[in-house]
């Protein structure tokens, strides 16, 4: 794969975020493209900010790599996905007309090389669409062929590089070009680190006044007038408080954010699709004042922003909302202001 220049789209908005990753440590919010491999979930920490010499969304996305790096092959994993970043699309998620399929999908620019994708100029064999258009997923689908090269640690990074995006420059050049550039934004991004508290990241709230098992007030009840499919959903939904979060887990004994939801509606006889990415197009729009029990509410989470959510609840009405938050924690109902708290991606009315 050859170097491509990308032509920058809008800027994502930048925010605190915890990115997935194949090791669950601290949160995580969308659905997985596969349990072991491009994941698009999982989670660690990451930082969040400008970066020298980067645009905005480059700069995130950059964080994102790192992270999500980092958690699995060590600094020098870190490294190598920074300068192959840097070289194929100067670290930003890339469109290809002569691939459609990733047209759906957000992008920060265009690129023209054979039908390769996102930021690391990914191929149809390497993934999905969904897989090479994600940040983190795409740094996923790197590392686990850079991990899987015998002796990779010891190789100089630019060749490990080469080795596993096997580019026109057989020496590895194009991405021993970018090494000072990456070493500095890895410095950057470590310094930063060092200094982020994760454990402060938003959490939802319990409601207020007596409440049963897992924040379930004592005296809730389906809201009159919901629709039969909407209340065999949350019917279901709430049969499942108390059990763990799971990471890409759909039941019937874990749960992570968007498998709970698409479980509940599948009880409510309605079929949604699988990730916070896709299920902020099920359904249809609605609002804040016109939310109905059912609807879905899709929020940066922790690791996503208003431009992509990462997680998603499901309204119960009566200022409530249940949802499977992160790794460490059950299905549980909050309130929507706090579940709403870090801002709002997408309202979805299903049924």
């Amino acid at each position: 794969m050859k170097s491509v220049k990308g032509v920058l789209g809008a800027a994502l908005l930048t925010i605190m975020l915890v990115v997935v990753v194949g090791l669950g440590v601290v949160s995580g919010g969308v659905g997985a493209v596969d349990a072991s491999t491009g994941l698009l979930s999982g989670s660690v920490c990451a930082t969040s900010g400008p970066l020298a010499g980067l645009p905005r969304a480059a700069a995130e996305n950059a964080r994102i790599i790192v992270a999500t790096a980092s958690s699995r092959g060590g600094d020098r994993a870190a490294l190598v996905a920074l300068m192959t970043g840097l070289a194929e699309s100067n670290l930003l998620v890339l469109s290809n007309p002569h691939d459609p399929s990733g047209n759906k999908f957000l992008s920060q620019g265009v690129g023209y090389d054979h039908d390769s994708l996102g930021i690391f100029q990914q191929r149809p064999s390497w993934g999905s669409a969904a897989q090479r258009m994600d940040p983190v997923a795409s740094t996923n689908l790197l590392l686990d062929r850079l991990l899987a090269l015998p002796d990779w640690q010891s190789m100089p990074p630019w060749v490990s590089a080469q080795r596993v995006q096997v580019s026109a420059s057989s020496d590895g050049s194009v991405y021993r070009a970018q090494l000072d550039r990456a070493h500095a934004l890895l410095t950057r991004i470590q310094a930063d680190a060092a200094v982020k508290d994760c454990a402060g990241s938003r959490l939802g709230q319990a409601p207020a006044g007596p409440i049963g098992a897992h924040g379930l007030p004592a005296r809730y009840k389906v809201p009159a007038g919901t629709s039969l499919r909407a209340r065999a959903a949350i019917t279901f939904a709430l049969a499942q408080l108390g059990k763990p979060y799971v990471w890409a887990a759909t039941g019937p004994d874990s749960y992570d954010c968007s498998g709970l939801t698409q479980r509940a509606w599948s009880a409510g006889g309605v079929a949604i699709s699988r990730t916070t990415l896709t299920q902020r197009r099920d359904g249809s729009p609605t609002t804040a004042s016109a939310l109905a029990p059912g609807d879905l509410i899709l929020t940066p989470g922790s690791d996503g922003t208003l431009a992509a959510p990462g997680h998603v609840g499901m309204y119960l009405g009566d200022g409530l909302v249940v949802e499977a938050p992160h790794p460490g924690d059950s299905v549980k109902v909050v309130t929507y202001e706090s579940f709403a708290a870090g801002g709002v991606s997408d309202l979805r009315h299903i049924a």
